[in-house]
């Protein structure tokens, strides 16, 4: 059953891409490179109007969102839902002028970093038509039978060694395919033990709110290690999705690529009363010998 909560949506019509056209120092103007553009925005924000924004987990790539055929604000209810999308927030923004996603994100940036910044949104589909750009921004609606978190972060690992297989791009940062990592049973408590923190105390942060970091969490769940690494997501509702939102955001794909890490445990939290209602955690290590 999914968690009962009363579906926002909102539209965005915007223009003037077409004055930062000349910005051509990315090579690509396909919606992943844009997207991964946003996920970077979101892990160091920076300042959003005047006010600074913590950093945010990355948005996960939807197809189903890509598709959506977003036309105006009463349109973009039942263009959800003939993409068959089942949305607890959503939001969409079109631009034109430019087929260079850097252009566009620059625009995004300037005029709508409240929608990119917006804690609320887990997933995001991106499609360009020549110079025009929909972004569509959405959390899902949440089943609460995810499953055992132990199953869910074997499979997080099925999928991380699956990315390891084959060289990737994180950024601009290339990297050859890896060996596979393995499951270690006391990272993944160390993962559930700061899901169910973020959960329960509303936050997300690779720091505590009692200033724990990922080294003093794998220090107590009796790991020893000489380096270890973290990922965390928020709002994503399966693990397919939380893989594919890491790997398209630079900081959180090069841990994932890392040749250096040979061990893994991860873990999610639901907590129906926060804000992103679902919490992630995956954490790499390197033990001593």
């Amino acid at each position: 059953m999914p968690l009962k909560r009363s579906t926002r949506i909102a539209l965005i019509l915007g223009a003037g891409v077409a004055a930062y056209a000349a910005m051509t120092f990315l090579p690509a103007d396909d919606p992943e490179t844009l997207l991964q553009l946003v996920n970077a925005y979101r892990s160091a924000p920076g300042a959003c109007a005047g006010k600074r924004v913590p950093p945010l987990g990355p948005l996960a790539p939807s197809p189903a969102l890509a598709k959506a055929d977003v036309g105006s604000s009463q349109a973009l209810p039942e263009a959800l839902k003939r993409a068959g999308y089942s949305a607890s927030e959503a939001q969409a923004i079109v631009l034109s002028g430019s087929r260079r996603a850097g252009a566009t994100m620059a625009v995004l940036k300037e005029r709508y970093c409240d929608a990119l910044l917006s804690p609320q949104f887990a997933e995001a589909g991106i499609a360009r038509d020549g110079t025009r750009w929909t972004l569509v921004l959405a959390r899902p609606l949440l089943s609460t039978d995810l499953g055992d978190w132990r199953a869910a972060g074997q499979e997080v690992l099925r999928l991380v060694n699956e990315a390891r297989a084959k060289p990737r791009s994180c950024g601009d940062r290339k990297f050859d395919a890896a060996r596979p990592v393995e499951w270690q049973p006391k990272l993944a408590l160390a993962s559930l033990a700061h899901s169910r923190d973020m959960a329960r105390r509303n936050y997300f942060a690779h720091q505590s709110q009692g200033g724990t970091v990922a080294s003093d969490r794998a220090d107590t769940a009796g790991y020893r290690w000489t380096r270890v690494g973290e990922n965390i997501a928020a709002g994503q509702g399966s693990p397919k999705q939380v893989v594919a939102g890491w790997l398209l955001s630079p900081s959180h794909c090069v841990n994932i690529m890392e040749s250096a890490f040979t061990e893994m445990g991860a873990a999610y939290a639901l907590d129906p009363d926060s804000d992103a209602k679902i919490y992630w955690t995956q954490l790499f290590g390197v033990p001593e010998k």
